[in-house]
Parts: structure tokens; C-alpha cells; sequence
């Protein structure tokens, strides 16, 4: 038998990082490392929300870790830790298989029955991140569903993911024998005797001087192209140094620098899961290098990185860039899903949000935009996607 709960005692939930990581099924941006530092630098303003199921032990055997926020107008939202600048992608229900499907439904009829609860009554949850087929947030989706919510789910971009082979001549398999040839020649350019010289961050020190030129790398590309980048908030640089060193002690942070003539001209930022995988969460390159392919050079020896340390696989994270394509990852939709409380305001608030949503998708498709994929969660499908 289950207990579910829900507590606005983030705080005693994430010291416990034993417990709350040995839940997070070995994926980096579920567990205390990334949570505890998002929470302490944007938790500000708004409430924990963190629902837990118990057994009859008192053990915890689930968790979904949520805040509430005033959403004025749209009433209040529950939203998943991890959201906004972050970008945390695959956001689940944290527990273990086998009962990870049960616990889901589970809080998913919870919520659903607490929405007009007075403490913890909701209006919206709007959950980013979601990797399409995850089976926790598809048995929450049901729950939710069953328990008389309605449900909206959407995919403007995908994920991609690469399982390693046996070897890395096996990998190179997968490429035709111009790309084999190119992908041999850049590995080459590492070395003593080579045109670069590749730097590992092994301390703190090292890894926050790595991640300080990263993100001024990163900067001025997009500033060049009139964005203000995925850095541009103190904020969030702030917190991603955090995250950065409490992986670092756990020995899960790649953070590497490519050099050449004693100048880091590209750099990249990885965390690895418990599961073995390379989650790529952030790389740049020197523009004024670009000639030298510094990105194409330090992307071909990540990869070679995955057999020398004999990781499972690479995650490129969200993103639909051609360089994912090219290395021959597989994409998965990523999901952002809305649920509305079973109550009458709600309701018909959401009425008039999926006619916005519609009259949106209408036009796209009058400006030859392509529409954005809707999905249904609860059968486990998604619709087509459009042709653009």
C-alpha cells in the first residue's frame, strides 16, 4: 500500500540526497545535485510543492518535486523543479521500476483530487521537459486523466540520443566513408605533436576557469547574431557554477577545454548520469577560430571520450541542430504538458487557451510555418507529425 503526500518541505527532501538520487534512475537532472541548487537561486517567490508516496513503512518510494507560483490570471500553476533557464530535460516521476508506472498514476490521481483542496488546491500544471515514451510522466498523465483533469501536450523540439557500439571502429560504421574520413582526421588534431591540445578540469579551480570561457564563448556567438544567449542571466550563470562543482565531487562533470596556441578556442560542458550516459549540456567554440573547426574537432573527440571511459551512450539534450543529425543520434519529442484542475474557472479558462492555441497553429500554417505537434499522452501516442 501507497501513502501519497504532498509537503512544502523541500529543504529536509533534498538533504536526504541518498534517498532522493537513489529515485532518480541514474539521470543527472533529476537528482539533488542540479535540484537543490535551481531551487536555492529561482525558488524565490513562489512555494515547494513536492509530492511523495510512502509505503507502509514510512520509506519514501516516489517523489514528483513541483513549486507553486502565482500565475495571476491563469490562476495558480504548479510547474516542475529544474524549469525555465535550465532547460532540464527528462524531467520524470522519480521512482524505481518496478512500480514506477503504479506510483505515477498514483500522484497523478492525487493532484487531481486536491485541486480544490484549500492548502493545496492547484489550477494548471505545466510541465516542460518531458521526453516523449517516458513511462512515469505517461502513468502521470493517466492519472491525472482518470482523476478528471484535462490534458494538453506539445513538441516544438526533440532530444537526441546516441547508444555507444562494441568499439569505436563499430561506431564509425555508422557513417559513410566521407564523414569516416573527415571524423579520423579531426581526432588526429589532438595530441603533443598535433595542432591542439585537449585540457580535462580535474579541480574546482579548473573547471570554473573552463565554464567561465565557455560561457563568454557561448555569449559571443549569439550576441553576434543579435540573442542575448543562454547565459545572459547572472542568475543562472550562477547557478550552473553551483551545479557544476557538486557534480565535480561526485566525479560526474566532463568539463574539457580544446586548446590551441595556448588559447582555449573551444569548450565543452557534460554531466554523466549514474547511468552511464554523457548528458551534452553546453559547448562552444571561438568564432574567429571557426576556420580551424575547433567544434567539429572537440565534438569527434567526446565521442572517442565514450569508449575510453566505456560509457553506454551520448544525450545531445534539446535541440534540433544539424550536428546531431550528422553524428547519426536518434531524436525523441521533447513533451511540454499542461493539465488543468477539474473544477468550473479552470476549465473554462483552458477553453479560451486551447482557441488561442488553435488560432496560433492556423497561423502557422497560413505562413507556411510548420504546426506544432500535439500529442496524447494518455494512450501512449502521439499524432503524426506535420508536414511542413
Amino acid at each position: 500500500m501507497l501513502t501519497i503526500e504532498i509537503t512544502s518541505d523541500a529543504a529536509s527532501l533534498l538533504a536526504n540526497s541518498s534517498q532522493w538520487d537513489g529515485l532518480s534512475r541514474g539521470v543527472p537532472f533529476r537528482e539533488t545535485s542540479w535540484i537543490a541548487p535551481w531551487w536555492s537561486h529561482f525558488g524565490e517567490g513562489t512555494e515547494a510543492y513536492v509530492v511523495v508516496a510512502r509505503d507502509d513503512a514510512g520509506n519514501v518510494r516516489g517523489l514528483l518535486p513541483l513549486y507553486r507560483r502565482d500565475g495571476g490570471s491563469s490562476g495558480r500553476i504548479l510547474a516542475i523543479m529544474g524549469d525555465g533557464d535550465a532547460c532540464s530535460d527528462h524531467v520524470s516521476v522519480l521512482a524505481q521500476e518496478p512500480e514506477l508506472s503504479q506510483i505515477a498514476y498514483e500522484i497523478g490521481r492525487r493532484l487531481a483530487s486536491t485541486a480544490n483542496c484549500p492548502q493545496w488546491g492547484w489550477d494548471v500544471l505545466d510541465i516542460d521537459g518531458v521526453v516523449e515514451g517516458d513511462p512515469g510522466m505517461t502513468s502521470l498523465a493517466r492519472g491525472l486523466d482518470s482523476g478528471g483533469a484535462s490534458l494538453h501536450a506539445s513538441s516544438r523540439m526533440s532530444v537526441w540520443f546516441k547508444p555507444t557500439d562494441a568499439n569505436w571502429d563499430d561506431h564509425l560504421k555508422h557513417y559513410g566513408k566521407t564523414q569516416r574520413r573527415k571524423m579520423r582526421r579531426w581526432s588526429e588534431k589532438i595530441g603533443d605533436n598535433a595542432p591542439f591540445r585537449k585540457r580535462f578540469a580535474r579541480t574546482d579551480e579548473e573547471a570554473m576557469a573552463i565554464i567561465d570561457v565557455l560561457i563568454a564563448m557561448h555569449q559571443q556567438r549569439w550576441n553576434e547574431v543579435g540573442e542575448a544567449g543562454s547565459f545572459a542571466s547572472p542568475t543562472f550563470r550562477s547557478f550552473i557554477r553551483e551545479a557544476a562543482r557538486r557534480f565535480l565531487y561526485r566525479g560526474q562533470l566532463y568539463v574539457t577545454a580544446l586548446e590551441h596556441a595556448e588559447r582555449i578556442v573551444a569548450a565543452e560542458l557534460s554531466f554523466i548520469g549514474g547511468n552511464r550516459i554523457m548528458y551534452v549540456y553546453s559547448a562552444g567554440y571561438h568564432t574567429e577560430q571557426a576556420e580551424l573547426e575547433p567544434g567539429r574537432v572537440l565534438g569527434v573527440d567526446t565521442l572517442r571520450h565514450l569508449y575510453r571511459q566505456s560509457l553506454s551512450g551520448i544525450d545531445y539534450m534539446r535541440g534540433d541542430e544539424e550536428y546531431k543529425k550528422r553524428y547519426t543520434s536518434e531524436s525523441r519529442r521533447l513533451i511540454q504538458m499542461r493539465a488543468v484542475a477539474p473544477a468550473l474557472l479552470p476549465q473554462l479558462r483552458h477553453a479560451a487557451w486551447c482557441a488561442g492555441f488553435e488560432l496560433k497553429q492556423w497561423a502557422r500554417r497560413q505562413s507556411g510555418r510548420q504546426p506544432i505537434a500535439v500529442l496524447d499522452l494518455t494512450a501512449g501516442q502521439s499524432s503524426p507529425l506535420p508536414v511542413g
